[in-house]
């Protein structure tokens, strides 16, 4: 008989999964963009529906275009209650979208429960800051792009 039971290794919710990374996508406007993000995310369990109407929202009143091509929609402050679990998404668009002033090649959906954004969003930054890096994950494929964003790349 035991005297201690071993304790389980917590694991970490997975923030990032590869099924959640979509390439070669067409949009014909932002908007458009957002809700196919927004509907990767629900499907994916992070979201409820109305949160991508605060994703569209939040977009009309102030970007999420950042630049380097990339967008990061998320919803706004009144419809966090709609986020079950933080979670993302990603949508490469080759041929790029116009929004925001710019061009996007690049949407990650951001899901966030608490201020976890900040951090993802820090992530985002550090990991795509290199125009070199956004063009070879708008090349890449699926498994490229987890690793660039998830630090496993080499």
């Amino acid at each position: 008989m035991a005297l201690f039971k071993r304790k389980k290794k917590e694991e970490k919710p997975q923030i990032l999964k590869i099924e959640n990374i979509r390439v070669n996508q067409k949009a014909d406007s932002s908007d458009s963009a957002i809700v196919s993000i927004g509907t990767v995310l629900r499907d994916a369990g992070y979201i409820e529906e109305p949160y991508i109407q605060g994703m569209l929202n939040r977009d009309h009143s102030l970007t999420t275009y950042i630049g380097n091509d990339i967008a990061i929609p998320h919803g706004e402050y009144e419809v966090k209650d709609y986020v079950k679990k933080t979670g993302l998404a990603v949508d490469i668009y080759p041929e790029g979208i116009a929004w925001g002033g710019g061009t996007v090649r690049i949407v990650i959906g951001i899901a966030a429960t608490t201020d976890e954004h900040v951090a993802i969003l820090q992530n985002i930054a550090e990991k795509l800051g290199d125009m070199d890096v956004v063009e070879k994950v708008v090349q890449g494929d699926p498994d490229l792009i987890y690793r660039v964003l998830t630090g496993e790349a080499a």
